[in-house]
C-alpha cells in the first residue's frame, strides 16, 4: 500500500430547515438538504512509513476529528497508519455540513486503502454521525436534493424531549435515518454568500439547540407542509417560482429557522432582508445556523452586481456561484510519483 494515493471528492450540503423538532409527534429531526459542488472537499490518503498517522491541512479540531476516526477504523480494520492531506477542506461550523463530510470521505479513502468498502450510513453510524441529521451522508452516497424522515421517537420521549432532540455529537446513538425523498436537483444557479455572522459548534450548540427545542407542534406541522407539499414536489416537478416560494416561506416564516436567524442577528438578518427586497434574488435561505447563506436567482449576472454590492458595504466576505451535486463523493486514485 505504500504510494498509493487515494482521492476523495465531496460536496458541500445547504440546509433548507430540519423539520420535526416538537415534543408531540411520532418523530423528531428530519431535514430537507442539497449537495452543491462548491465548496467543495478533497481528501487524498497514503499509508504512512511513520508509526501514527497524520492529518495536514486542516484546522486542529477538524484534525484531531479526523484522528481520531481513523484510531477507530484502524482498529475495526487492523489497518496501517496513514497521511492525510486535505488541499481543499470545507469552511467549519459554516452551515456546509464540513464535519460528517470529512469524516465520511476520510473513512472511505481509508476503506479502500484497506480493502473495504462499507455501506456510507454504515460508515456514518461507526463514526458516530447522522444521530440528528442523515442530509450529509446521504447526499455523500446520492447527492442532489434530498428529505429524511429523522428517527422514531421512544415512549419516553414526550417526557423528556430534551433527552432526545440534541446535535448530532451530543445526541444517542441511532441508525441513520434514511432518505424519503430523493431527487436529482435541477440545474438552477445557486449563490452561495459568506455572512459576517458566528460560527456555533460544541457545547454552546447543544446549549442554544436545547434552549429553543422543542418547538410548538404546529409549526413543525407546518414546516412539514413547506418541505413537503413545498419544496419537494417542486424539485420533483422543476417547478422553478413553486421551489423559491417554498424557500422564502421557510426562511422568512417558520419558526425554528427563524430561531437560527435569531441566533445570527443582524450580520445575518440584514443580508436576507436585503435578498428579500432584490428584484434579482427570487428566494434566498440561511443554511442550518449559518452563517453561510444561498439564493436562487433567473438573472445570475444581476444577482452577482447585487452581491458586490454588498461586499462593497461590508455586509458579506464572499460570494460564488456554483450548481447541485448530483452525483454524491466520489473515490479515485493519485499516480504514485
Amino acid at each position: 500500500m505504500i504510494g498509493r494515493t487515494v482521492q476523495v471528492r465531496g460536496s458541500a450540503r445547504l440546509s433548507f430547515t430540519l423539520i420535526n423538532l416538537d415534543a408531540a409527534s411520532l418523530r423528531r429531526n428530519g431535514i430537507a438538504a442539497m449537495a452543491v459542488q462548491r465548496p467543495g472537499l478533497t481528501v487524498r490518503m497514503r499509508a504512512s512509513r511513520g508509526a501514527t498517522s497524520r492529518v495536514l491541512g486542516v484546522e486542529p479540531e477538524t484534525a484531531a476529528d479526523l484522528l481520531a476516526a481513523l484510531a477507530t477504523l484502524e482498529k475495526l480494520w487492523d489497518g496501517p497508519p496513514v497521511t492525510v492531506t486535505v488541499p481543499r477542506p470545507l469552511p467549519q461550523h459554516s452551515g456546509f455540513g464540513s464535519k460528517t463530510a470529512g469524516l465520511l470521505a476520510v473513512g472511505r479513502a481509508y476503506g479502500a486503502l484497506c480493502g473495504h468498502d462499507p455501506a456510507l450510513p454504515q460508515l456514518s453510524e461507526i463514526l458516530g454521525r447522522g444521530r440528528t441529521s442523515g442530509a450529509s451522508t446521504g447526499l455523500a452516497e446520492f447527492g442532489g436534493f434530498l428529505v429524511d424522515g429523522g428517527h422514531r421517537n421512544p415512549p419516553d420521549f414526550a417526557a423528556s424531549p430534551a433527552t432526545y432532540l440534541r446535535p448530532s455529537r451530543f445526541a444517542q446513538p441511532v441508525p441513520v435515518p434514511k432518505p424519503i425523498v430523493k431527487l436529482p436537483f435541477p440545474p438552477w444557479p445557486v449563490l452561495v454568500l459568506m455572512t459576517n455572522g458566528r460560527h456555533l459548534g460544541g457545547a454552546e450548540e447543544l446549549a442554544w439547540f436545547q434552549r429553543v427545542t422543542p418547538i410548538p407542534q404546529e409549526q413543525a406541522q407546518r414546516t412539514a407542509q413547506l418541505v413537503f407539499m413545498g419544496l419537494a414536489p417542486a424539485v420533483a416537478e422543476h417547478d422553478y417560482e413553486g421551489f423559491c416560494d417554498a424557500v422564502n416561506e421557510i426562511t422568512f416564516t417558520s419558526h425554528f429557522k427563524r430561531e437560527q436567524i435569531a441566533f445570527q442577528g443582524r450580520a445575518v438578518e440584514d443580508v436576507l432582508t436585503a435578498g428579500r427586497d432584490s428584484t434579482a434574488i427570487d428566494a434566498i435561505a440561511l443554511s442550518v445556523t449559518g452563517p453561510a447563506c444561498f439564493a436562487f436567482t433567473r438573472t445570475p449576472e444581476a444577482a452577482r452586481g447585487w452581491a458586490q454590492s454588498l461586499m462593497r458595504r461590508g455586509a458579506i466576505r464572499d460570494f460564488w456561484f456554483t450548481e447541485a451535486d448530483n452525483c454524491g463523493l466520489t473515490v479515485g486514485h493519485v499516480p504514485h510519483r
